[in-house]
């Protein structure tokens, strides 16, 4: 189920602009254990880590293997998806002591930097009017 955080402004819609739905599938997800966070962006602020500033934020149990978040009434315009595999269902991705994830993770456009957590520029894809923009991220760990 999607939620929307209420401080997160929302963009403008036009009375009878029509919304869309996103949907990520997630595969490479290693086990069964926690679960899977799935956040969905529109602009830079807070991208990928902080799922309260995110448009859309959701959550399930860990299916293992693979996984699908889904998120509806999108607007049209520009995001961002960021997903984690929360093994210990803390509320966040853990980092060891220099900052690197514990846990799996994954960005649209499947961006992964080596060095650095991925930018909202380098994972921002297009959501068009007429339908689902469908997205597929592979986990990393």
């Amino acid at each position: 189920q999607d939620s929307n955080p209420t401080s997160q402004a929302q963009p403008q819609v036009q009375a009878n602009a029509r919304t869309e739905s996103v949907r990520v599938q997630i595969s490479g997800i290693r086990n069964t254990n926690g679960d899977i966070a799935c956040a969905i962006f529109n602009a830079a602020e807070g991208y990928p880590e902080e799922s309260t500033k995110a448009y859309k934020f959701t959550r399930m149990a860990s299916p293992g293997n693979s996984a699908i978040c889904q998120f509806h009434d999108i607007p049209p315009g520009t995001y961002a998806v960021a997903v984690f595999h929360d093994e210990n269902a803390n509320g966040k991705l853990d980092k060891n002591f220099l900052g690197i994830p514990r846990g799996g993770y994954g960005a649209s456009n499947n961006v992964r930097p080596k060095m650095s957590a991925p930018a909202f520029k380098d994972a921002a894809f297009s959501v068009k009017a007429g339908g689902t923009t469908t997205l597929n991220i592979d986990m990393g760990y």
